[in-house]
């Protein structure tokens, strides 16, 4: 993904549709019937049987929502999987496998955040309230006094008044420098720390950095140790590209990928590649309060605080955000999700113990005529939540 596309991730207001799917289901029994259904306030206590009845609806209704449409918005969806307490109940691929990495977009903000959690759990960065000044010494040189003051809570929410992604999804000059964080440090502040929200794809990459200066190691070993050789994330082979051009032929075929800056900082933003399979499990760890396998990677305090809104994001998306992570409904439950451009979505309901990852294809090309997030958002709010109930 080009960083100059990842603002309208939630500015998306697209018509939707597709016709004739051919859809690749791990769920095939009949749809399920009135006297089967997942009880809304204890879904975990239903029948295997259950369950996979549920999974058969879930995937009958989101085709007939697909092919009701009279756009060609869904096109490159290419992975729809929906995970009740744990247990995947619908996994359907176009023109993929489970085994394809895709490109997650701004899904990656929300990796970075999980990283600043852990760091802070373990003592390598000691204090949401630290400093840009304490956190990046090395960089006090290219910071006024407003940026110096600038602290950790501030980044996390986007409330840091750095360079703001513009409306025509560009970013600031720091993208074609050959220092990113001094880039994004030296363009300053454009509102005053902590006044309001400012989808910053620069503030998440300064996350990055603080990750690897806080813990003195690369991004994506820290990740591994820490998040993703954990949860079972398969990250090797790995490709890290230099992320200097939308288009990298290295990248497109790589599987799992991660591109980095000119000092070797894997971008905190944008342009990480996952399995849909591995965006169920970063899902289902804070479904499950940070724990995975019985064991507590990820404080629970942590899930509670990221995932609580912090600020309202005002006509960007209409909802609130946290710490990386957007705060929302899924139809009148409380709901949270990491959203990426074009159509890449982990979306979970605590209520229901759901989990709902899309994945879509796009590329600067085809970019207007990609399913915008909040359309699969609207989805999971009338489609998919409502089945447990129904």
């Amino acid at each position: 993904m080009d960083l100059r596309h990842s603002r309208r991730v939630r500015r998306q207001v697209v018509a939707v549709g597709m016709v004739g799917l051919f859809w690749l289901t791990a769920c095939s029994s009949p749809a399920v019937d009135a006297g089967a259904k997942v009880a809304a306030k204890s879904p975990c206590q239903s029948s295997p049987q259950v369950l996979e009845s549920l999974g058969s609806k879930i995937s009958a209704e989101i085709t007939k929502e697909f092919e009701s449409s009279y756009t060609d918005q869904f096109h490159n969806v290419q992975a729809v999987l929906v995970s009740v307490c744990g247990k995947m109940v619908l996994e359907r691929y176009e023109k993929s496998t489970a085994s394809d990495f895709h490109n997650v977009a701004s899904v990656t903000k929300s990796v970075t955040s999980t990283l600043v959690g852990m760091a802070l759990a373990e003592g390598s960065i000691k204090s949401l309230d630290q400093t840009l000044a304490q956190l990046l010494p090395q960089h006090q040189k290219d910071m006024t006094a407003p940026v110096a003051a600038i602290t950790l809570r501030q980044l996390l929410t986007m409330t840091a008044g750095l360079d703001e992604d513009r409306a025509d999804g560009s970013t600031g000059p720091w993208l074609d420098s050959t220092n990113f964080v001094r880039g994004i440090l030296r363009e300053g502040v454009h509102g005053p720390p902590g006044d309001q929200f400012g989808y910053s794809s620069g503030t998440s990459h300064l996350l990055a950095a603080i990750v690897v200066q806080a813990t003195g190691r690369p991004l994506l070993d820290y990740a591994r140790d820490k998040l993703f050789d954990p949860l079972g994330i398969v990250t090797r082979p790995a490709a890290q590209p230099l992320a200097v051009s939308a288009t990298n032929p290295a990248y497109e075929k790589a599987g799992f990928a991660w591109p980095v800056d000119h000092q070797g900082i894997n971008m905190g933003g944008v342009r990480l590649k996952m399995r849909p399979r591995d965006m169920v499990k970063l899902g289902q760890l804070y479904l499950d309060g940070g724990r995975w396998n019985g064991k507590q990677i990820l404080p629970a305090a942590w899930v509670r605080d990221a995932t609580t809104a912090r600020v309202w994001a005002g006509g960007f998306g209409g909802s609130s955000y946290g710490y990386q992570w957007w705060v929302t409904t899924a139809g009148k439950d409380p709901a949270f999700a990491a959203v990426g451009f074009g159509g890449q979505l982990i979306e979970v309901v605590p209520r229901l113990k759901l989990v709902v990852v899309f994945s879509t294809k796009f590329n600067d090309s085809d970019a207007p005529a990609t399913v915008g997030s909040n359309v699969l958002e609207g989805m999971v709010s009338r489609i998919i939540a409502p089945a447990m109930t129904r």
